[in-house]
């Protein structure tokens, strides 16, 4: 899964024009005491590489999530245009874990068998208000456990923030499930499911940027409770 990794980023960079002038490249590494995502606990300790590739108003992602235990694995893409204040987005989730009986095929994208799972994304981000929305909706891999069929569950994140002078961010979010979906077990049409306070900060030491994150975490749904706290270098 590593070498996959490797090679997905690698090919990420191939895809981009040829003039590499134009292309901005931001890469990460950071370690997070957990992988928690909407609400839910992954994962334990967890290794969070990441590249962007900025090209005008286009930009490919691509990051993973690799538990230290090795109990999970992930590899995602995204590729967003943005418009203004907003941006749209088409992203790839890949993931190997849970106990998971069938040997690891990335290519594989039969409804049956694959662990891939896709998303359309639309964020609001306004660049003079301390506020964005953003709206997610499955469009494979997520079926009805009833018929089968796609559940296009949803789900909605609105985030309000505090920007301190050359001290960090301090962030409030509420992300709520909606249409039936897999967070809630597919029997929920609306469910606040994450409910989040998060403190993070980029120090820097020798030219390198160190972001540091600390983070809790509230599912009124599952009735669960996380703190989670980040540090890597940014490039």
């Amino acid at each position: 899964m590593r070498k996959l990794l490797i090679i997905s980023i690698l090919s990420a960079a191939a895809l981009l024009p040829g003039r590499a002038q134009s292309v901005e490249v931001d890469a990460s590494v950071e370690l997070f005491s957990a992988y928690i995502w909407r609400g839910d606990k992954v994962c334990g300790t967890q290794i969070q590489p990441s590249v962007t590739f900025n090209y005008k108003n286009w930009a490919l992602q691509s990051f993973g999530f690799l538990a230290i235990d090795g109990s999970y694995k992930e590899i995602d893409w995204d590729l967003s245009y943005k418009i203004g204040a907003v941006s749209l987005h088409f992203a790839d989730y890949f993931y190997q874990g849970f106990g998971y009986p069938k040997p690891e095929n990335y290519f594989d994208f039969n409804k049956n068998t694959s662990t891939h799972v896709l998303e359309g994304i639309i964020c609001y981000i306004p660049e003079n208000l301390p506020f964005s929305a953003k709206w997610f909706t499955f469009v494979f891999g997520s079926w009805l456990p009833s018929t089968g069929e796609n559940a296009f569950s949803s789900y909605l994140e609105l985030e309000v923030y505090h920007k301190f002078e050359n001290s960090g961010k301090l962030s409030f979010f509420m992300g709520s499930s909606v249409l039936k979906g897999p967070y809630t077990g597919y029997k929920e049409d609306f469910m606040p499911i994450h409910l989040e306070l998060r403190y993070a900060r980029d120090l820097e030491a020798g030219g390198i940027k160190i972001p540091v994150t600390a983070a809790y975490i509230i599912n009124p749904y599952a009735r669960t409770s996380f703190l989670n706290a980040g540090v890597g270098i940014r490039f």
